[in-house]
């Protein structure tokens, strides 16, 4: 049941189906389960990973004096310890375990680049008496599109599946902030997805966009990418399908 059989009126959604293909690597920004670094330890204490060598010790002689423990027992120690490593990844689709991209993080991604292809309260098919598509915007809209685009653009999918269980690997990267106490760098840990694809639909309601502006959009997304670090030009995609479903 929906407000359209309630009410007994026509639909004025259209719906996209859309597909890209990640050049590279897709990166994950979700903090990661304690059982995924679980594992993740596990896994880099069987290839004797330098940098755990020192935390190992260490809490080899705080909490296991006296014999040697399991590696499950390990980790676990170490997962508990001050110094326990954080990584960001995806999350996983209930019931598969497929990792995924989440749908809002599509949308937050279609308002960044809408805001950069037209950053001021102008875009192509924007009007206020002769509309080229859809229905009229009200008479002195005054919106940008990136507002626009949150309150009549949508993605309906909760989780879209990236076709894997596992993570292609994790990898450490340098991040360089700054702070009060001036520029500091760290180490953190994220999990990559080596080219996937995506696939989803796209509900815009009135149809207010021209394919003209549809295509500056996608273009300047096909630039800035998807998923996290963007900024060392990861994510960055192919579009290869934006077709209006009319069924």
């Amino acid at each position: 049941m929906s407000a359209l059989d309630v009410f007994g009126a026509e639909t004025s959604v259209a719906r996209y189906w859309v597909q890209l293909q990640v050049r590279d690597k897709l990166v994950g920004g979700v903090p990661s389960s304690a059982s995924v670094i679980k594992g993740w330890l596990k896994s880099r204490m069987e290839i004797g990973d330098r940098d755990l060598q020192e935390l190992t010790q260490k809490t080899l002689a705080e909490r296991f004096p006296d014999r040697q423990p399991s590696a499950d027992e390990l980790a676990q120690a170490l997962l508990e310890s001050d110094a326990a490593p954080s990584i960001n990844g995806f999350k996983r689709i209930p019931d598969t375990g497929e990792l995924a991209f989440e749908g809002r993080c599509v949308k937050a991604a279609l308002k960044e680049w809408a805001n950069s292809a037209y950053p001021g309260t102008d875009w192509d098919g924007k009007t206020t008496t002769k509309p080229q598509v859809g229905r009229p915007l009200p008479k002195g809209f005054r919106k940008g599109l990136m507002s626009t685009l949150a309150e009549r653009v949508f993605i309906p999918e909760v989780y879209i599946g990236l076709g894997v269980k596992e993570p292609s690997g994790v990898e450490e990267r340098i991040k360089h902030v700054m702070t009060a106490q001036g520029p500091r760098s760290s180490i953190s840990r994220v999990e990559y997805v080596d080219r996937p694809v995506l696939t989803f639909e796209v509900r815009v309601h009135d149809d207010f966009l021209p394919l003209q502006a549809w295509a500056r959009i996608w273009e300047r997304g096909e630039d800035i990418g998807i998923g996290s670090d963007r900024g060392r030009s990861d994510g960055k995609f192919e579009l290869l399908a934006f077709d209006r479903i009319t069924s």
